[in-house]
């Protein structure tokens, strides 16, 4: 069986919140837009006992990785999970420098270094100062009625089997026929919902997609958080979304800043 990368703590910290009536909001891929994130916690109206839970990919793209990892880092009621683009970085700082002109040239990881600092040299610096932080962030967290990852899981192996790379890269869980987990709702961002028509899925006509396929409970067996924010298309409506599990409401912002790379 393939180890899953969790954190228990934060897992009983969530579910505490949501068996004491509080609002756990997931908040999908954030990709740099620090200013669009700060209006959204605005919107979400916290109060004592709410927690919020990112979904991965807070860096990358946008004008404000160094900021947006702060927040979170900092926070004592926000979190987040591994996204793709935090593997990306890693790889790229870390563990195989040969994959730095692919990050920083083809998936956003220059707007990254720019947030860092002023020079290339303190630029690399801050960032790799970041990577203990992103490499120890879990790839999923299983409640008692849903579970997070950032892709969500593919539907060929049993969820407990799934790698971590299976958590961050697989496209299966808007495709999936039957609920790939019978009691939990799916949480997951990744795919920007404008494009699931590249996998022949009917994309939302506003706001997150919810999956048709139904939990036991009647509940949508799946829910997508990514809304696009680093499209290029205005008609896209480019924005960031959360998602209360609690009570099912969803929040919305759209880009103010423009996407940088």
């Amino acid at each position: 069986m393939a180890p899953s990368h969790r954190d228990k703590g934060l897992e009983k910290a969530l579910q505490g919140a949501l068996d004491a009536g509080s609002s756990v909001w997931a908040v999908g891929d954030i990709h740099g837009y620090k200013e669009e994130f700060e209006i959204l916690l605005g919107k979400l109206e916290l109060t004592d006992g709410d927690m919020v839970i990112c979904v991965g990919d807070l860096v990358d793209r946008g004008p404000d990785s160094h900021g947006v990892l702060s927040m979170v880092c900092e926070s004592d009621r926000i979190f987040s999970i591994k996204g793709n683009h935090e593997l990306l970085m890693s790889i790229a700082l870390g563990d195989n420098p040969s994959r730095q002109d692919f990050w920083i040239d083809k998936v956003g990881g220059r707007a990254t270094l720019d947030s860092m600092g002023s020079s290339e040299q303190e630029k690399r610096e801050n960032a790799r100062l970041w990577l203990n932080y992103t490499d120890s962030l879990p790839t999923e967290v299983i409640l008692d009625r849903f579970r997070l990852s950032h892709s969500g899981y593919r539907a060929d192996l049993p969820l407990d089997d799934q790698s971590d790379e299976d958590r961050l890269k697989s496209r299966e869980v808007f495709r999936a026929t039957s609920p790939l987990d019978p009691q939990r709702q799916i949480i997951a961002g990744h795919t920007p919902v404008q494009m699931l028509s590249n996998f022949d899925v009917e994309p939302p006509e506003a706001g997150i997609w919810r999956s048709p396929v139904l939990l036991e409970d009647d509940r949508t067996s799946a829910v997508l958080l990514d809304t696009g924010i680093v499209l290029r298309d205005p008609e896209h409506r480019p924005r960031i979304s959360a998602y209360d599990l609690q009570t099912g409401r969803v929040e919305e912002v759209h880009r103010i800043n423009q996407i940088l790379s």
